[in-house]
């Protein structure tokens, strides 16, 4: 499959995804809605219901994202610089564009790109309260897979 047939593949998945999401969210808004009192609830179902939706709506805006940049690499493979760096204007990887179809990084850029990107300051609070584990290992730019 070319890339323009994978790149059309993987819209379609994640539009299904975000249909999925939205109907999910709509079914939690109907429940709440159906219920006359939630005198008789207690408090840590409102919460569990309350995180599962607001779980939900923060998957639904990553996707949305992810939809964001595959149309911009559509825009880009149209315009005739799919598979170009943003910054460097290098050729990516082929196993990276295989692996990640909609970036527009190489896996050097990327891993500069993970080396500027800084951590909220309250997992640092968290971390040395003992109660957050360190994100060293947290891997935004997907560049691991390029190494070899």
């Amino acid at each position: 499959m070319d890339s323009w047939q994978r790149l059309l593949a993987r819209k379609s998945e994640i539009e299904d995804m975000i249909r999925h999401k939205q109907d999910a969210l709509y079914s939690y808004q109907h429940l709440a809605n159906a219920e006359l009192s939630m005198y008789d609830e207690h408090p840590a179902d409102l919460a569990s219901e309350v995180y599962e939706r607001e779980k939900e709506q923060g998957l639904l805006e990553m996707l949305e994202y992810e939809l964001e940049k595959v149309n911009q690499s559509l825009e880009r493979h149209q315009e005739g610089r799919y598979g170009i760096c943003q910054i460097c204007g290098q050729a990516i990887e082929a196993a990276r564009l295989e692996a990640l179809v909609n970036t527009d990084l190489c896996a050097n850029c990327a891993k500069t790109h993970q080396l500027s990107f800084h951590r909220p300051v309250e997992e640092e609070a968290l971390i040395e309260s003992g109660l957050g584990v360190p994100a060293e290992r947290t891997d935004i730019s997907g560049h691991e897979f390029y190494d070899h």
